[in-house]
């Protein structure tokens, strides 16, 4: 009976044991899978807090200006931010980033709709193309960001871009220069470099940078009035076939004595032919207050020079030359030294011309080729010869 009370007590005590046993192995492994759900939530708070670090890091090193960064972070939103790509392409490519300009391209053609996005897009292709040599394309976008057509507007920007342009050699960027430097939009005006932007475009032989240089000349923008140097300038463009010059030297003339009123009839009678509308009344003002006799002649005089002018046939500053003789006029050429070799220069009508065998040959337009007219001066100032 001991022996076996013994037993059932060893035995029970036994699975007390076992019991407890398994209670404290089931205890232990719930402790320990509580603390490594509490080491993986360390973990990611951790990771999450270091992810949070590492973009706020990004952040200020995009903002200031890092351009890796700033094209990981637009690339990055590509895929679910296409507000912040557009961001961020577009903070790089204001850094002059040509692919920051190619992002923003390429976003924009997802949304051809969009035009504003379209208009932006056009902008920075032009930059792009710019960036790989095409001085035009870079003179048009120096021109939008003036104008902020398609970007923020940025005139000190532009203007510097602009002139960049135009000291490469531009034609249509020394015009735009000279423009704007007496522009009222511009807030730093500066009248010497308007003159100073068209001599240089006069020096490449630009017709209107000659009548803006002469216009220039005759009202005192950027240096003294000079009737001679303004005059000279309008009537090289009119040279060339210029109807705008001639009407403004036709008008620069006028009153001027003695024979003011007749080298102005010249000229407006020139600028009426070609077809310039305000040519014709200024030409009739003048020409009824030199009398029939007079305006007979010079339209006589001037018919010549009509067909000279339509085949480009003027050669440089014979018909400027024939009106000082004429006229008695005082001379004024600029680069005095160069004018033997300027007054035989041959106008090229076009480059292909260049290379051809010349096979009629223009003479310079002299007073000689007039001596069949006769022009009353007495009649141009108010009396008429007998």
């Amino acid at each position: 009976m001991n022996t076996l009370a013994i037993a059932i007590g060893a035995t029970s005590l036994s699975l007390v044991l076992l019991f407890v046993w398994m209670l404290s192995l089931s205890m232990r492994k719930k402790r320990m899978d509580q603390e490594r759900v509490e080491r993986e939530l360390a973990f990611r708070r951790t990771m999450e807090a270091a992810r949070k670090q590492e973009h706020q890091d990004r952040l200020m090193k995009a903002e200031s200006g890092h351009i890796p960064t700033l094209l990981f972070l637009a690339k990055e939103a590509e895929r679910n931010d296409i507000t912040q790509a557009f961001h961020w392409y577009h903070k790089a490519a204001q850094l002059d980033n040509i692919t920051g300009m190619y992002g923003i391209v390429r976003l924009s053609d997802r949304k051809r709709e969009d035009m504003v996005l379209r208009e932006q897009a056009n902008y920075w292709r032009l930059c792009i193309a710019g960036i790989e040599g095409d001085l035009n394309a870079k003179f048009q976008a120096a021109k939008a960001l003036i104008y902020g057509q398609g970007v923020e507007r940025n005139i000190p920007k532009g203007i510097a871009a602009a002139q960049e342009v135009a000291e490469e050699g531009n034609l249509e960027a020394m015009l735009f220069v000279g423009d704007w430097s007496v522009s009222p939009d511009n807030p730093t005006p500066s009248p010497r470099q308007s003159t100073l932007w068209f001599e240089k475009a006069a020096e490449k032989n630009s017709e209107e940078g000659m009548t803006k240089l002469g216009l220039n000349h005759l009202n005192g923008v950027g240096v003294e009035q000079d009737l001679a140097q303004g005059c000279y300038w309008l009537e090289r463009a009119g040279e060339k076939g210029n109807v705008i010059a001639m009407y403004h030297a036709g008008e620069a003339w006028r009153d001027i004595a003695p024979n003011g009123n007749a080298i102005a009839y010249i000229w407006l009678f020139l600028a009426a032919k070609f077809g310039h509308e305000p040519a014709i009344s200024a030409r009739d003002a003048v020409g009824s207050t030199i009398g029939v006799d007079s305006v007979v002649g010079l339209q006589s005089l001037a018919k010549p020079i009509i067909s000279k002018i339509s085949q480009g046939a003027v050669v440089k500053h014979s018909l400027i030359r024939a009106l000082n003789k004429l006229y008695k006029r005082d001379e004024f050429f600029p680069n005095q030294t160069s004018q033997n070799s300027d007054s035989q220069e041959v106008p090229v009508k076009n480059p292909t011309d260049a290379n051809e065998p010349q096979r009629d040959s223009h003479p310079p337009i002299t007073t000689e080729s007039f001596q069949y007219q006769t022009v009353s001066h007495d009649s141009i100032n108010g009396t008429k010869t007998p």
